[in-house]
């Protein structure tokens, strides 16, 4: 079996990705796609589920970019991501303070949006301890894995094909692809 550094460096290789190890890498990294920050203070209650310690949570991103979700998506994300056709969408819904966050979160379901929370690791605060990646983007899981290290609490929805992503969980005493939530 493989070390941690060498699977690490072979699924750099396989995404393309460099080492990113630090927050402002990644945050540098997920502009680079288009992401914008995502106020923390105000989504904070939306973003902190039951894989994101709000203690250690640091930054948020928002990225709406539907050609490249589409594009990237695997046929999983695909057919589960997509509007209902018969629906009508009313950003109102949830009354006029909610209007963004619903708007959010239609985004998120038809597969034109994702958010991305980032976690400081416990002992600094310049370094990735935990991502969180919601909607339908396991391309950027898997690369976010990569080029931080780190193992998510939350695997998202890997397929047979996420090879390399399936054995670092390994090394973080997990079974392939399981989940980690906060206790």
């Amino acid at each position: 079996m493989a070390t941690y550094d060498q699977l690490l460096e072979s699924a750099r290789e396989h995404y393309n990705v460099p080492a990113m190890p630090l927050v402002d890498d990644v945050a540098s990294f997920l502009t680079s796609l288009g992401a914008t920050p995502l106020d923390l203070d105000r989504y904070g209650e939306d973003l902190i589920d039951e894989f994101v310690d709000p203690e250690l949570a640091i930054v948020a991103f928002t990225l709406r970019a539907p050609q490249l979700l589409r594009q990237r998506a695997r046929s999983e994300e695909l057919e589960n991501f997509a509007s209902d056709p018969s629906s009508e969408f009313d950003p109102l819904e949830y009354g006029e303070a909610n209007e963004e966050w619903t708007v959010y979160s239609h985004e998120i379901e038809e597969l034109s949006r994702i958010h991305v929370v980032l976690e400081r690791a416990d002992h600094t605060a310049e370094r990735v301890g935990n991502f969180r990646v919601y909607g339908g983007a396991q391309w950027l899981r898997e690369m976010l894995w990569a080029a931080t290290g780190v193992v998510p609490r939350d695997p998202g929805s890997p397929t047979s094909g996420s090879t390399f992503f399936g054995r670092a969980f390994q090394f973080a005493d997990r079974a392939p692809f399981t989940a980690a939530p906060l206790e």
